[in-house]
């Protein structure tokens, strides 16, 4: 009996030490555990940096010091977590904007943030955004404000990237936002001057597909980079462009993987090209109709209809030695640009482009469906202007 007893109660004790092991409160991650995180990834500790989805990219030289690191908790409309996180550095190169769920996992990482860099939350007409102010310095004489906003829901979405302010030596240029809405976005156009872009408005109409604010016209935007490429100095300070992110400053030349948006494609080919995540690759394979004259990459989106296909050109060989048609129009800037028109195949728009610094050269061949051509232009217009060759 005594026996019987003493069994009971251990079993109950082990029973009980069980059931209170199950219920111990989890561990979740917070403002401070990521910023200790992020520093000691920072120091250089690869299993923190994993951790975080490779935040810092150790192929540059560890960095002694920065500016600023920011974490912030948001709770999305949706009753998600979200972790925002900044890291600003003397050297814009390693300037950082990254989103973390709750339980760290990467939701979006943007390395193409120039300058001062300040973050905030707001809430508009339902809508909860966190905004990224960039105030920067082009060109070393030229006062730059950028703004970019990031929609929350159930994802983060970066959904508006426009310049805010610009001052030279002569004016002081202003694009404010007045209004913003499920359906758009409204900005006035301002100057401390009469100028080109005084009382002017721009319109930035939601495309749904794209998730993103779109203006056909981007007033602002196109003027400052006219003002700019108008300026002949040679800039000094660090300073990330579509060109080149990296600096001298870093012992490194070539161009490398400024995140405009969410992915750079960098090729150990010799060539970068921006795309966003809906695109697929597949790497060193035939054109159909080049046989086994031609390899390159190929670059595919199955929603939008649409292939590029890139390949380095034998040397001394032209494009026209594969393309049955003359690339009539020239451009010429860092490098030299030859190009068809758009010429319409059967379902499908084709336009050949061939890219020539000394004497390397590439063929892109860039087809897309009539019928969602008008519609994704733009971003067409961007992937082709993305194309940058090393030389």
């Amino acid at each position: 009996m005594h026996k019987l007893i003493i069994l009971t109660i251990l079993f109950l004790l082990i029973s009980g030490c069980k059931k209170t092991i199950n219920e111990a409160p989890k561990s979740f991650p917070d403002e401070n555990r990521l910023k200790e995180m992020a520093l000691k990834a920072i120091a250089g500790d690869k299993s923190y940096n994993d951790s975080l989805s490779e935040l810092i990219d150790y192929s540059k030289p560890l960095f002694p010091n920065f500016n600023n690191l920011t974490i912030k908790k948001i709770i999305s409309p949706m009753n998600k977590t979200f972790f925002a996180l900044i890291l600003e550095c003397p050297n814009p190169v390693y300037n950082r904007f990254a989103i973390y769920d709750s339980v760290l996992h990467l939701i979006l990482i943007d390395k193409s943030l120039n300058g001062s860099i300040r973050m905030k939350t707001f809430t508009v007409n339902d809508l909860q955004f966190i905004e990224i102010d960039e105030s920067f310095l082009s060109k070393d004489i030229l006062e730059c404000n950028k703004v970019s906003l990031y929609r929350i829901e159930s994802n983060v979405l970066l959904t508006l990237r426009t310049f805010t302010k610009f001052i030279t030596a002569k004016n002081e240029y202003y694009q404010i936002i007045t209004e913003i809405s499920p359906e758009r976005i409204k900005t006035n156009l301002a100057s401390t001057k009469r100028s080109l872009i005084s009382d002017k408005s721009d319109i930035y109409n939601y495309d749904d597909y794209q998730k993103k604010y779109l203006s056909q016209e981007n007033y602002f935007t196109n003027f400052i980079k006219d003002q700019i490429a108008g300026i002949t100095s040679t800039s000094y300070k660090p300073e990330i462009t579509k060109e080149n992110s990296l600096h001298p400053s870093l012992g490194i030349t070539k161009a490398a993987d400024t995140m405009l948006n969410l992915l750079n494609i960098s090729s150990k080919s010799g060539y970068y090209i921006t795309i966003d995540e809906g695109w697929k690759e597949i790497k060193n394979i035939n054109l159909a109709g080049f046989a086994d004259r031609l390899k390159g990459d190929k670059y595919y989106n199955p929603v939008m209809g649409t292939n590029i296909f890139i390949a380095q050109l034998p040397k001394g060989d032209s494009a026209e030695i594969f393309v049955k048609t003359r690339l009539h129009n020239v451009t010429q800037g860092k490098y030299k640009v030859r190009f068809t028109d758009k010429i319409e195949q059967r379902k499908f728009y084709i336009q050949y482009f061939e890219f020539s610094c000394r004497d390397r050269k590439y063929l892109m061949v860039f087809e897309a469906s009539k019928y969602t051509y008008d519609k994704f232009k733009v971003i067409y217009q961007d992937i082709i202007n993305s194309f940058v060759l090393e030389c």
